[in-house]
């Protein structure tokens, strides 16, 4: 699903300086750690296509979601408009949350949350999450990795970026270790 040959940027530390190759297969999760300033969210926007691969080569061979770790939201906008937009896009994003609050009302977890619906789509084979559980409470958190485990197992892949511990929730994980 996603292949990365020889690939260096000046924003992603290298264990010794050589260069980075992985492959990502079905089934698989992929859990980057490193410490701050290490790479791990460049190298999410790398694969995402956000930011322009310069040296080596990286190849996303299925349809992706990607949850960066800026919120991207209007903040005067609605939850009901967010959810709008999300349904333009071809996703979805259920909520209980009162429709016709304004997101910026919202509390860091409750707009994560908001976000992580619209990322986590079991119609495309690669998630790439970064941060995805940083401000998220014990019941969500399990609800996310639950999900992750759930695709992971139906043959999706996730490449998470995150300075938490790797999740006992998901097996067959690998570890990338930026620094």
């Amino acid at each position: 699903m996603l292949t990365v040959r020889d690939l260096t940027h000046p924003y992603i530390a290298m264990t010794k300086n050589v260069p980075l190759s992985v492959d990502v297969c079905a089934g698989e999760c992929l859990w980057i750690k490193g410490y701050n300033g290490a790479g791990k969210s460049t190298f999410l926007k790398l694969i995402a296509g956000i930011l322009p691969v310069e040296i080596g080569s990286l190849e996303a061979s299925v349809p992706f979601s990607y949850l960066g770790a800026e919120l991207g939201m209007k903040a005067h906008a609605t939850l009901k408009d967010y959810q709008r937009f999300i349904k333009a896009l071809s996703a979805d994003c259920e909520s209980s949350l009162p429709q016709n609050r304004e997101l910026d009302s919202f509390s860091s977890g409750q707009k994560l949350w908001i976000r992580l619906q619209a990322a986590i789509r079991f119609d495309r084979p690669l998630w790439l999450l970064d941060e995805p559980s940083r401000f998220l409470d014990a019941t969500h958190e399990t609800l996310l990795w639950d999900k992750v485990k759930q695709h992971c197992a139906n043959g999706g892949a996730v490449v998470v970026a995150s300075h938490s511990p790797v999740t006992s929730w998901i097996s067959n994980c690998h570890i990338l270790e930026l620094n």
